[in-house]
């Protein structure tokens, strides 16, 4: 069990795990499946359904370029009495369990608060002061 544990967590940090939202409730495992090996060999797919209607289901593949490919370009499988399916990389909850780090910093978080013309403007203000920018 700690080996399958190990495994999961390792696609996810891969990227390897794309999440899809907005599962019909017709769906089954074998169509989830058949319809995302259009973009590579899948190593795992599980469906969650749940009773308030937002079901979603998680695809592992074997690739990470391929996980990429599907999640631009699996709107494309959609059928014409489907909503679009809601993509990008899954196990974001596992991730947030352990102790986050800024991935986009090499230094270390500063709390103090941000300084600079914007900082006591709420967000409706900055909004429309945006959107006069936009009219110039």
């Amino acid at each position: 069990m700690e080996e399958s544990k190990i495994r999961k967590e390792q696609a996810i940090e891969e990227r390897r795990v794309v999440y899809v939202g907005k599962i019909r409730e017709t769906m089954t495992q074998k169509e989830l499946r058949e319809r995302f090996s259009y973009f590579g060999e899948i190593e795992e797919c599980t469906l969650h359904f749940r009773d308030h209607g937002d079901n979603y289901g998680f695809v592992t593949f074997y690739d990470t370029k391929d996980a990429f490919t599907a999640i631009e370009n699996g709107s494309k499988l959609r059928k014409p009495d489907e909503l679009p399916f809601d993509l990008c990389f899954g196990g974001r909850r596992q991730f947030c369990q352990s102790s986050y780090s800024d991935l986009d910093s090499n230094r270390e978080y500063d709390s103090l608060p941000a300084k600079g013309k914007f900082h006591a403007l709420d967000f409706d203000t900055l909004l429309k002061q945006a959107q006069q920018n936009l009219k110039r």
